[in-house]
């Protein structure tokens, strides 16, 4: 999947090529993405709390399981592929890559910069991350009713740009 790029400058210089190879590798993936993937804040509730859990996640569907493999080596974050359940209307098994928290954060801000469609989207999660205090440990008495009216907003505006 990847396209290799000669340098026509200086062929031993391979820290150039490199970031260069990384840069359209990531391209690649924010395209890929882009067009097959989701970006959104999935919404979990725990038995015995009354609070929502808000996390955010980056999953593709796609019937290629090598190509999942390679985005994922591309992204180079920690996230899960899982067989998805096969019926009689599929002609191929499906595959689902997810990365989820922060690897999930990490994922949006490396292909930002690439993205398109789910720009918006991208920008809104990270905004959440930041002003819904995401990926920090509450404490004993738990979040302040503020956050999670913060987090819910940002989930809120964020299903609105699907």
């Amino acid at each position: 999947m990847s396209i290799l790029i000669a340098s026509p400058v200086n062929s031993t210089d391979h820290t150039s090529d490199d970031s260069t190879q990384q840069m359209l590798d990531l391209a690649w993936a924010a395209g890929f993405i882009d067009g097959e993937g989701w970006i959104g804040i999935a919404r979990q509730t725990r038995k015995g709390y009354d609070t929502i859990t808000h996390r955010v996640k980056v999953a593709i569907t796609q019937n290629n399981l090598e190509v999942l493999e390679h985005l994922k080596d591309v992204i180079g974050e920690s996230g899960a592929i899982n067989k998805g359940q096969r019926t009689q209307k599929m002609n191929r098994q499906t595959y689902a890559l997810v990365f989820d928290s922060n690897h999930a954060l990490n994922v949006i801000k490396k292909i930002r910069p690439f993205l398109k469609r789910k720009s918006h989207e991208a920008d809104a999660v990270i905004a959440m991350w930041d002003e819904g205090l995401m990926g920090k440990r509450p404490g004993a008495k738990g979040w302040p009713p503020e956050i999670y009216n913060i987090r819910e907003k940002w989930a809120q505006k964020i299903s609105r740009l699907k």
